[in-house]
């Protein structure tokens, strides 16, 4: 393993704090950037309980017109919304987001539930069906995704609705709980080749010889028309047996034409991420091979200078670099928070994100629990941080 290249770590920007003694799981955490149409950064977090029922509520958002040197409230028409947010940069100069949004109630919508084709538990027992065999409202649900789109020639964001592929999708809902999930886009797509790319573990589809994964697995989702409509190209990780969960992917393109996804891979315990390779533009992929010892919610980005970086938590908060772009030989963590694996929850969610900034450089964000305010009093915080590489 080689030693992770000379840095500088820029001190940490705190962007915003919790109420005070916040202890409470989901309350200033999984914070994300974006990038905006103007070239400012958008940082969103996510301020209410971790559940389903909360997704799709108004998110805190801030953004900075420095490189992350100082943060200000977002206001703005586009509203970004909770647990994560994202924003694309696509083509001819666009940009494309996919929110979460408030989702079916399938007590008020009086939905009649078909049977059940497997269950499972992930934090808790849930249920997964098939879409076919809901009604044709239902099913426009899943296929019909709200979106808004920048349009450079006016300067506005519009609204306007995305179709996802239905064919052999699968709905999924937790025990005691009336609200069906679909599909959001909790990062930036990828753009290559012509194509957006998304590594999606939310949507799940049945297998082509009739399995139904019970732990859903990321699929490999792609549009040739700017994001106004994706199909599912490949399954990127399925565990089969259903014990590992294959969720929370990043997706990358590497520096000899290929891609690379890193990939949590357990729900309830710690293992070792995932990281999967593709030369084919992600018809298929290499068999999962461990990566780090342990990590949740992985982010990957490639540097102008061809270098990848990942970030990971859980415990602590760490990035690992890829000097030559191709994703295989990965340098020496570089810890930002330390962790403790017996008390993996009590100093941070171990949710990042990164923005690239030059060649060399970027900002890293993540939660810190044990911060402290001016008067000594406890509050979680969202922090920003600058990373300088040496030429």
């Amino acid at each position: 393993m080689p030693p992770a290249p000379p840095l500088k770590l820029g001190e940490p920007v705190v962007v915003a704090v919790s109420a005070p003694n916040e202890t409470r799981w989901g309350f200033t955490q999984f914070p994300a950037y974006s990038p905006l149409p103007d070239g400012r950064i958008l940082l969103v977090y996510a301020d209410a309980e971790d559940a389903s029922e909360t997704h799709g509520g108004d998110a805190p958002s801030f953004v900075s017109a420095d490189q992350g040197e100082t943060w200000t409230r977002f206001t703005n028409d586009l509203v970004p919304s909770r647990p994560h947010f994202s924003v694309t940069p696509a083509y001819d100069g666009e940009f494309l987001v996919v929110p979460a949004i408030r989702y079916l109630n399938v007590q008020e919508a009086n939905v009649t539930l078909p049977k059940p084709v497997s269950e499972a538990y992930v934090y808790g027992p849930f249920y997964t069906y098939r879409v076919s065999d809901f009604s044709p409202e239902v099913q426009d649900y899943y296929r019909n995704l709200s979106a808004r789109r920048w349009i450079p020639a006016i300067k506005q964001w519009q609204d306007e609705t995305i179709t996802y592929q239905t064919k052999d999708l699968l709905a999924w809902r937790r025990e005691n709980s009336d609200v069906m999930p679909r599909t959001f886009f909790e990062r930036p797509a990828l753009k290559h080749k012509g194509e957006l790319m998304y590594a999606d573990y939310r949507v799940r589809y049945a297998t082509e010889d009739g399995h139904y994964p019970s732990k859903g697995g990321t699929n490999l989702m792609v549009s040739n028309d700017n994001g106004r409509s994706f199909t599912k190209r490949s399954i990127v990780a399925l565990d089969l047996n259903g014990q590992d969960l294959y969720g929370e992917p990043a997706l990358e393109a590497t520096t000899d034409g290929g891609l690379v996804a890193v990939i949590r891979r357990a729900d309830h315990e710690q293992k070792p991420m995932a990281i999967c390779f593709s030369k084919d533009d992600g018809h298929t992929w290499t068999a999962p091979a461990d990566f780090c010892n342990f990590g949740v919610f992985p982010y990957l980005i490639r540097l102008p200078s061809n270098l990848l970086v990942v970030s990971y938590g859980r415990p602590g908060v760490w990035l690992r670099f890829n000097l030559d772009g191709n994703g295989r030989d990965w340098t020496d963590p570089v810890c930002l928070i330390p962790g403790d694996a017996s008390t993996i929850l009590n100093h941070t969610c171990g949710y990042t994100s990164m923005h690239v900034l030059g060649p060399r450089s970027f900002l890293v964000t993540y939660s810190n629990f044990d911060h402290r305010d001016a008067d000594g009093t406890a509050r979680k915080a969202i922090i920003s941080r600058r990373v300088d590489l040496d030429d």
